[in-house]
This record gives structure tokens, C-alpha cells and sequence, in this order.
């Protein structure tokens, strides 16, 4: 296991330093409550502190001087782990009557775990990184430069939360399925490995259903390598130990799905008859017309773009070409790496940091993103849903890791690429920060400018910082040529 080195303590800070702080002035410059998700979820968190679980006929409990009150409680279909997380945070502070600073705490507490959200997207994506240490960097750099995780993270939602479960789960299922070797320390052996895997796809069930399906997955990837493939550890532990992590799923959540089928007569809990009924959708699209639509995926994946329905600059130049651009990288690559370790007798027979991709591992990443795509789409069709780019979030360190390889693959173009993509991320972030109301309107929540445009500045700031690092990360680090040596290394070994 390669040890940590300054660049990766100063990435990490400054990606987790730019994160909190352009989250907390997103926060800062956005009403409390300005949409009846953030009411609902809110009210959710108050119901668990007061010892309830909300039903969505009886609606909310809150009262609340401003924001938009849902006539129905639409988030009482969510299991409860992300409430009980909240409720000690904003229970106290809204009996006591304070609710705008119960409001803002819980956003705080969002806002962390987006910060830590895009650190575990650099941690997870590493496995498939091909021994470019710098990818993971751009993989996070990325991350924290998406708009969407910024404005879930200043608002009180469960995406970021869920998002950063199912990161976690497809991190250590990828250690599971490529590394050849133990390493030291939890997040190196496979023991330890398993463990983290366990307790990411627990807290998963117990945040949203639309995870379970994900993570199975993922199960059946890891049964399949290990039946294949089963290395040092047996066959039936390959096949016994996802299936232990499945009854803790059952033990922990079942009693709540079980209650979403006394209530509503599903256990997703959901009621697509009310949306019909009620959100002007009463004839949605068949899920063939959703995937056909371009509309429906740049609603679903825009995640770099502050709008609902991105377009232009921010779809193509900051996702749509990277990502293909990645894509086809690592393929060639990967092949160009394989065939260097076939290579006769004498060529470089590269060590565990750099083994080609593992196929099994792509394999995963492709099921599980083409799974979440179509329960979406699904969702369009059969609920009469609604698509945004923060449902995409799940599969962030997929894209991220897309992304990384588009812009990172070929060390020499890398620095370019890298500042041109985080220069064009950064100015529209700071376009939209510094275009956002500074007094509330009528019946809003204050706002708090004087707070916010500093912050703006710090998460500017930070996010030079931690671009320059990663250019000083990709033009030290010697990449040597795949199938031979490097120059450094033909230098040294040539005659005098």
C-alpha cells in the first residue's frame, strides 16, 4: 500500500477547505427552506427527535415562519439514518425556538458530508487509476467542483449522504475485486475491507431503497470473483460473507420496509397516484421515451451545471467530452499496460500499483451505473417523477472517475487539461455564487451576504491552491512508457 504524501495531504485539505466553504456561502446566500424537499426533510429530522416517524397523509409537524410547506410529508418513505443523524442537531434548537438556526445547522451537517463525500470519491476511484497517482486527485478535484454536490450540501437533503454510502461500498468492493496482496492498516486488509463494505451497505438500506439494488449489485459482482477467481481466501467465504452483510441489511431496515407495506402497500413507499393527481404529469413517458429524450439525460448526469436542465458548456465541456475522452483512454491504456505485462522475458513487469484495470471492476461501475439510469428512468415512467441532476449523485465517483482518465490519462496534456477544466468549473461556480440574491424577498428567510462573499473568496482561493498542487503532482511523478522502461531508468542502465 503506497504511503501518503505531502501532495496528497495538501490535495485532500484543500478539496474538503474549497467544499466547506463554498457550501457554507451557497448556504448562506440560499432562503431556508426555499423548497418543500429541504420543509419535508427537516421535518422528518424533528419528528425522529420527538420520538415519530412521519406519515405522508398526516403532513408536517413543523411550524415555520417562511419557506414552502409541502401539502403532503413526501419524505416519509425514507428509512430513518439520516433523521437520527440530524435530529440531536436541529430537535433541540427547533424546541427551543430557533428554527432558522436549527435550519442552518442541519444544512452545516450536510455541508460536511459533502466535504467528505468528494475525499471518499478520491479514495474509491484509486483502484482503477492504473498506478497515475494523480488521478484520484482530479477524480476528487472534480467532485468538489460540481455544483450539485455544493447545492445538495447546502440544503437539507439525503443525496449527499446516500451518495457517500454507495462511494464507500463501490471503494471497498473494488479493493476486494483488484488487489493481488494484503496490505496494512483497516482499509488495506481484506478483513478490514469486508467490515468497511458491511457497515457502507447497512447505513446504504437504512438511508434509501433505491440503494438496495445497487448494492446487490455489487454483491453479486463480488460472488462472481469469487467463484472465478477466489484467490487466497475460499469460494464459501466469497459467497458467505455478502450474504451475512444482506441479513444485517434485513435486521437493521426490514422493520421500516415492512411499515412502508402496512402504510402504503409497497415497500419503496411511494405514491405515484398522489403525483399523478397532483403534479400535472398524469400521462409520463414510457421509460423507451425517457432514454430517447436527450432532456432526460442532461436532467439525470448534469451535475456540473447549477441549472435543472443543463445545456451547452457545462453538459459538453465539462462532462459529455472528458468522460468519453476518459473512457477511451482507459481502454487503450489498460490494453497498452497488459500487453507490457505479457512482454517477454527483460521488459518491466509492473508491480501492484500499476496492473492493468481490472475487467471485473469496470464490470461492477458499468452494471451498477446502468442500473441507477434506468430505475430512473423507470421512476419518469411509472411514478410520474421528476429527473434532477443530484439523483445521479450515487454514481458520482463513476463520473469522476471518467472524468479524471479524460483529463489525466496522458500525463504530458494533463496540466492543461486539468487547469482549463477547473478554470471553466470555478468561473461558473463563482458566476452563480456572486449572481444569487443579497436581501430575502417577502416571507423569506434572511440572508446573510456579509457572511457568504468572504467565503466565496476562501473556497476561490483554496481551489487554486489545490490545482496547483495537482499540476505539481502529474509533472514530478515519472510515468514509465507501458511494455518497457522508463527513460530515467534506460538512461541509467545505457553504457558509458
Amino acid at each position: 500500500m503506497r504511503r501518503p504524501s505531502p501532495l496528497d495531504f495538501v490535495v485532500t485539505s484543500g478539496i474538503v477547505i474549497m467544499v466547506l466553504a463554498a457550501t457554507t456561502a451557497r448556504s448562506l446566500l440560499t432562503p431556508l427552506f426555499s423548497s418543500g424537499d429541504e420543509m419535508a426533510h427537516f421535518d422528518y429530522a424533528v419528528q425522529v427527535w420527538h420520538g415519530d416517524l412521519p406519515v405522508f397523509e398526516d403532513g408536517l409537524q413543523v411550524e415555520l415562519p417562511w419557506g414552502v410547506r409541502p401539502p403532503v410529508q413526501w419524505t416519509s418513505q425514507h428509512p430513518p439514518l439520516f433523521y437520527v443523524l440530524l435530529a440531536p442537531v436541529v430537535g433541540p434548537l427547533y424546541d427551543s425556538g430557533s428554527p432558522y438556526l436549527a435550519g442552518m445547522s442541519g444544512r452545516m451537517v450536510n455541508t460536511v458530508i459533502a466535504a467528505v463525500l468528494c475525499a471518499a470519491v478520491m479514495w474509491a476511484v484509486r483502484p482503477l487509476c492504473g498506478g497515475r497517482r494523480w488521478l484520484p486527485w482530479i477524480a476528487g478535484l472534480t467532485a468538489a467542483s460540481s455544483p450539485w454536490v455544493m447545492g445538495v450540501g447546502s440544503a437539507i437533503y439525503n443525496d449527499n449522504m446516500a451518495a457517500l454510502e454507495i462511494t464507500v461500498v463501490l471503494g471497498a468492493a473494488l479493493r476486494l475485486i483488484t488487489l493481488p496482496r494484503e496490505g496494512t492498516g483497516v482499509f488495506a486488509t481484506r478483513s478490514g475491507m469486508w467490515w468497511v463494505l458491511g457497515i457502507a451497505a447497512v447505513a446504504a438500506a437504512s438511508t434509501r431503497f433505491a440503494l438496495v439494488p445497487i448494492v446487490a449489485v455489487v454483491f453479486g459482482t463480488l460472488v462472481l470473483r469469487g467463484l472465478l477467481a477466489p484467490g487466497p481466501l475460499p469460494r464459501r467465504s466469497w459467497l458467505l460473507r455478502p450474504v451475512l452483510i444482506g441479513i444485517a441489511m434485513i435486521a437493521a431496515t426490514g422493520w421500516f420496509y415492512l411499515r412502508n407495506v402496512r402504510l402504503t402497500g409497497t415497500v419503496a413507499g411511494g405514491h405515484p397516484d398522489w403525483a399523478k393527481a397532483n403534479t400535472g404529469r398524469t400521462s409520463p413517458p414510457a421509460p423507451l421515451e425517457v432514454a430517447a429524450d436527450p432532456v432526460y439525460w442532461s436532467k439525470l448526469l448534469g451535475i456540473f451545471s447549477p441549472g435543472n436542465t443543463p445545456d451547452g458548456l457545462t453538459l459538453w465541456a465539462l462532462l459529455a467530452a472528458p468522460a468519453l475522452l476518459g473512457a477511451v483512454l482507459a481502454t487503450v491504456l489498460g490494453a497498452a499496460s497488459r500487453r507490457g505485462r505479457s512482454a517477454p522475458h527483460g521488459s518491466r513487469t509492473p508491480g501492484a500499483a500499476e496492473r492493468p484495470v481490472a475487467l471485473a471492476g469496470v464490470a461492477m461501475l458499468a452494471a451498477v451505473s446502468g442500473l441507477l439510469i434506468t430505475m430512473q428512468f423507470v421512476y419518469v415512467s411509472a411514478a410520474a417523477g421528476n429527473l434532477f441532476p443530484r439523483y445521479s449523485l450515487p454514481i458520482l465517483s463513476v463520473t469522476c472517475l471518467l472524468i479524471a482518465w479524460g483529463l489525466g490519462g496522458l500525463r504530458r496534456a494533463a496540466p492543461l487539461l486539468v487547469l482549463a477544466w477547473s478554470a471553466t468549473a470555478w468561473w461558473q461556480i463563482v458566476v452563480f455564487l456572486l449572481g444569487r440574491p443579497r436581501t430575502a424577498a417577502r416571507g423569506q428567510a434572511e440572508l446573510r451576504p456579509d457572511l457568504a462573499l468572504p467565503l466565496v473568496g476562501f473556497a476561490v482561493a483554496a481551489a487554486v491552491v489545490t490545482v496547483a498542487a495537482v499540476l505539481i503532482g502529474v509533472v514530478m511523478t515519472s510515468r514509465p512508457a507501458p511494455g518497457g522502461p522508463g527513460r530515467r531508468a534506460r538512461r541509467v542502465a545505457a553504457p558509458a
